[in-house]
């Protein structure tokens, strides 16, 4: 899912757009810490670190820097945990592709 999601983000993105992927919430973490960051999407299901504490952290880190939860389950309990833990919006994966894009254009990515 991965490639295919880079695929569509960099087609639907702005040419300057950079993408960097992660394998793990700590490797996400880790690239948050390179360079600065014009949006974060926070793949709930990655290894490691549970991801609303993940996304605490990056806000924590990079408070001006918005971060878009995506997940299989969107349940209203996790939905409201995301936003609590500072996510600016939460997407269900069955919901990406209609619904991420108004988020992106929104944030003029």
């Amino acid at each position: 899912m991965r490639g295919a999601l880079r695929d569509w983000l960099l087609a639907s993105l702005s040419p300057l757009a950079r993408l960097s992927e992660a394998h793990s919430m700590e490797e996400a973490l880790q690239h948050a810490g390179r360079a600065p960051l014009d949006l974060v999407l926070m793949n709930l299901e990655l290894p490691g670190l549970n991801g609303i504490e993940a996304t605490r952290e990056l806000r924590r880190r990079h408070p001006g820097c918005p971060v878009v939860i995506m997940s299989v389950n969107d349940s209203e309990a996790l939905r409201v945990a995301a936003i609590e833990a500072g996510a600016l919006a939460f997407v269900s994966k069955r919901e990406l592709p209609h619904g991420l894009l108004p988020i992106l254009n929104r944030l003029k990515i």
